[in-house]
């Protein structure tokens, strides 16, 4: 379904990792309790027999339930900016059973005012009600009054999904092969831009026309990281351009030595298969202000994101054929409902069904 195209001139940013819920307090004879959650059983036995523990102020319980979070260090470093910047100043000085639902919309409504965006606000909410659930599993509220708020709703950016022959005038433009094999699998592939930074060479199965998303680039650790707990691995088909191509590329990289950039878990001996201009790992930023907006501008294409060829994978997929579940597992969403926006490109043949519809009619006649 997806056909691969070379640029004819000579010619190289949703990340969020959630919150893990506590486990629910078990019976008394349950030993199965993972260490990471001791932290938290402590708490919650310190807390549930206290009466006055929602009198607790929110600033000091934030500061201890802060130390049992299990969250990527990059996460807790963002979070811990949105704390200070847009949450304290609110909420340090009142106690936990003086939250009340009225309260927290007010709140969003003033951070939104503020001029911030409704993603970032959004991105708060989700920190203050991490904080209000795990009250709640400690037993010292009855519910969380931050829950199901989203005002993200109607206001995200619509997708850009480029056509054939808008993607093909880019790479045109585009000056190396290398640029263009980095275009060319973000569209033909999907992967998100970490997971492209991400591929070694042994994830390449070129027998097999395929690479296996295994590792992430984590941009703001600059560490390479496993794929996220819970979420599986998976395997992307190739097209008969792109294995020509990676097959040219292994061959560029074989004994070039090991992973440039430090892993999280263990020692890598395995090259990546797509670098920056030095060798080390891709680059977004430097991508899209060297190579990708420049080419697009040259094109004559309007403005996209790099993003937006992942979007633009799922369309072509979708145009061709493929089902929206699958479209799902190619893409890697945890979830089905994650995959629905772009349920309005899997159209239905309209014209097969209004022809069943007359005959449908005769026989309840």
């Amino acid at each position: 379904l997806l056909t691969g195209h070379r640029g004819g001139r000579d010619g190289e940013g949703d990340g969020g990792d959630r919150e893990q819920r506590p486990a629910a307090i078990g019976d008394a004879g349950q030993s199965r309790t993972r260490r990471s959650d001791r932290p938290r059983g402590d708490l919650r036995r310190r807390l549930r027999d206290d009466p006055d523990a929602h009198k607790r102020l929110w600033g000091d319980w934030v500061d201890e339930w802060w130390q049992t979070r299990s969250v990527e260090p990059s996460t807790l470093k963002t979070d811990a900016g949105r704390l200070e910047k847009h949450l304290r100043g609110r909420w340090d000085h009142v106690p936990l059973g003086a939250i009340r639902r009225h309260d927290v919309k007010a709140w969003v409504a003033d951070l939104l005012r503020s001029g911030l965006s409704p993603s970032t606000a959004q991105r708060c909410i989700h920190l203050l009600s991490a904080s209000l659930v795990a009250a709640v599993d400690a037993e010292i509220l009855d519910g969380n009054p931050a829950a199901r708020i989203d005002v993200t709703k109607g206001t995200g950016q619509v997708e850009r999904y480029l056509t054939r022959a808008e993607f093909a005038a880019i790479l045109e433009q585009m000056s190396t092969d290398h640029e263009r094999l980095v275009a060319e699998m973000l569209a033909y592939t999907g992967v998100r831009w970490g997971e492209l930074a991400g591929l070694h060479a042994n994830r390449v199965d070129l027998a097999r026309r395929r690479i296996l998303v295994s590792d992430v680039l984590d941009t703001k650790s600059g560490q390479m990281k496993p794929y996220p707990k819970g979420v599986a691995r998976r395997y992307v088909p190739l097209t008969d351009s792109l294995v020509e191509q990676l097959a040219a590329r292994l061959e560029e990289v074989k004994g070039t030595g090991g992973c440039p950039v430090p892993h999280r878990l263990g020692v890598c001996r395995h090259p990546l298969v797509l670098t920056g201009p030095r060798g080390g790992a891709l680059d977004n930023s430097n991508y899209t202000n060297r190579t990708w907006a420049p080419a697009l501008l040259d094109a004559g294409v309007e403005r996209a994101r790099i993003h937006d060829l992942r979007h633009t994978y799922a369309s072509w997929l979708l145009q061709g054929g493929v089902s929206l579940a699958r479209v799902g597992q190619l893409l890697g969403h945890k979830s089905g409902a994650t995959t629905q926006r772009y349920a309005h490109l899997d159209e239905v043949d309209h014209a097969e069904v209004l022809t069943a519809l007359p005959a449908l009619g005769r026989e309840g006649s």
